[in-house]
């Protein structure tokens, strides 16, 4: 029995040990983020990603990093790391509170990364909870940009979001998300920018209506992907 008992605790302590060393290593991986460029940054999420039982134990760190990285460069890394994970709600939350982060790079980078969030209906969402207090400037303009270029990116989900936060943003912004639209165009370019015709800000109605002009005047909804999906559907 004595033996037993000897065993049990000599395995016990083996068992710490090893989580001990474990520790060690992902804090020392953690702490070495920020030396990494962005492609080595993609091959580390890629290697958790195959090695969930070593990733189970990095996630914790990657939380704690987030709120509490040693230096902008190391917080900017572990975002860059966390895209690889952002399906885990701690990970999307973590990214989603440093949103009002007082550094404008920081908080954009967080919210350019939470754009990645599957599937876009539910990216679509969260970047427009990210848009609230915009008018009050509770959070950045940089948030405010990577949540516009995210919503733009998600497609129908995305423009019917960007509908119910309009009110949310300045005239100003409204102004600039009808150049931002006509500057990046894609398949939903022509219905954001009807869309934005009907702003009762003049401003904006006038700037999303000479966007439209020339491309109506090119027959453009005969090429747009998304009026042509509706016309095959008559």
């Amino acid at each position: 029995m004595t033996v037993s008992i000897l065993g049990s605790g000599v395995f016990l302590a083996y068992k710490i040990y090893q989580r001990y060393q474990l520790t060690t290593r992902v804090r020392s991986f953690i702490s070495s983020l920020e030396n990494r460029t962005p492609e080595e940054l993609a091959e580390r999420a890629a290697e958790l990603k195959d090695r969930p039982k070593v990733a189970q134990h990095v996630l914790p760190e990657l939380r704690r990093g987030l709120a509490n990285a040693r230096s902008d460069e190391q917080l900017s890394a572990m975002i860059e790391i966390s895209k690889a994970f952002i399906s885990h709600k701690s990970i999307e939350r973590a990214l989603f509170e440093l949103r009002r982060d007082r550094r404008e790079h920081i908080a954009g980078e967080a919210i350019a990364a939470l754009a990645e969030l599957e599937p876009p209906e539910y990216a679509a969402e969260v970047l427009g909870k990210s848009l609230q207090g915009a008018e009050s400037g509770e959070v950045s303009q940089s948030v405010i940009d990577e949540a516009c270029a995210g919503l733009l990116r998600q497609g129908a989900p995305g423009l019917a979001e960007m509908q119910r936060r309009l009110g949310d943003l300045s005239v100003d912004r409204r102004v600039w998300i009808v150049g931002y639209v006509q500057a990046v165009g894609g398949p939903y370019r022509k219905a954001w920018l009807e869309m934005l015709s009907a702003d009762t800000e003049p401003r904006v109605a006038d700037a999303a209506r000479m966007a439209l002009a020339p491309a109506e005047a090119q027959g453009d909804s005969a090429a747009d992907p998304v009026a042509r999906a509706g016309s095959m559907e008559h």
